[in-house]
């Protein structure tokens, strides 16, 4: 795990991928040969984000980003047009908040700094009016990412609202940590409970940063690994990810227990029937 001339070596082969796979529009498909896929788009996006936010310089990737993020941007303002276009009797003021829609809040959330346009803008204002009506009767994933995005956009009244709901909604054990009994497995990619529970880790760290909180929903994610596999890549990295963010320091490694004897330190390793 720890060796650094692999890691940096399979870090470079993944960015070599990546900048092979990205097509003339910015996006990226779901394999070789296939369309633009703004999903699995947003999804790496986000995971540079991801990287950023522990440290990691991305730096020298910053144009395939920037290209996917135009890419991104055009999809955003099309989703919320096609609103229109297809029904020009639609009703703004009901619930528009597509799992889509608020994925790509979440993902540009992390890229303040790349310059949004006016139309952007605009469109992102009119999804956070939506958040602040709708945000109560959606999925756990979906307060997540709308704790998050709301977080960012420095509306912390609806953040910690939303942040409060779902620890009252919450079950704490010794044995398992926090977690929620909806959280569980199902046909979309917004309702996994390691992604949702790694999403409800980073909530909890950004916002609150409550240490004995985020510990009991680290619990949960690893008494998870212990009984089950994490299925995907994608499971694992959100996972890993959520384990990085503060809390406590869950990498640092112990020293085996110290036996002194009359003042005296004993070796385990020197005695007779040792292994």
């Amino acid at each position: 795990l720890f060796d650094l001339n692999k890691m940096t070596y399979e870090l470079q082969s993944a960015i070599g991928k990546l900048e092979n796979n990205q097509l003339g529009s910015g996006a990226w498909p779901w394999f070789n040969g296939g369309l633009d896929n703004r999903y699995i788009t947003q999804h790496i996006i986000n995971g540079f984000g991801h990287l950023n936010k522990l440290g990691v310089d991305t730096s020298l990737n910053s144009k395939m980003i920037e290209r996917a993020i135009k890419y991104l941007d055009d999809e955003f303002i099309k989703e919320y047009k096609d609103l229109k276009k297809y029904n020009p009797k639609v009703v703004l003021s009901n619930n528009h908040l597509s799992y889509t829609q608020l994925h790509y809040l979440y993902m540009r959330s992390f890229y303040p700094e790349i310059k949004k346009s006016k139309e952007v803008e605009d469109i992102i204002k009119y999804y956070q009016t939506q958040i602040q009506k709708y945000w109560l009767s959606r999925s756990l994933y979906a307060k997540g990412l709308m704790a998050l995005v709301t977080n960012r956009m420095e509306d912390t009244k609806t953040a910690n609202k939303i942040l409060k709901s779902l620890k009252e909604n919450s079950i704490t054990s010794d044995e398992l940590g926090m977690y929620w009994k909806e959280n569980k497995n199902s046909w979309y990619w917004y309702q996994a409970p390691v992604e949702t529970q790694a999403l409800l880790i980073e909530a909890f760290q950004e916002i609150k940063n409550d240490t004995k909180t985020i510990d009991n929903l680290k619990i949960w994610l690893l008494k998870n690994k212990q009984t089950n596999q994490w299925k995907t890549t994608k499971a694992t990295t959100e996972a890993v990810y959520a384990l990085l963010l503060q809390g406590s320091d869950w990498l640092s490694v112990t020293d085996m227990v110290d036996v002194v004897i009359g003042g005296q330190e004993i070796e385990p390793s020197k005695l007779e029937d040792v292994n």
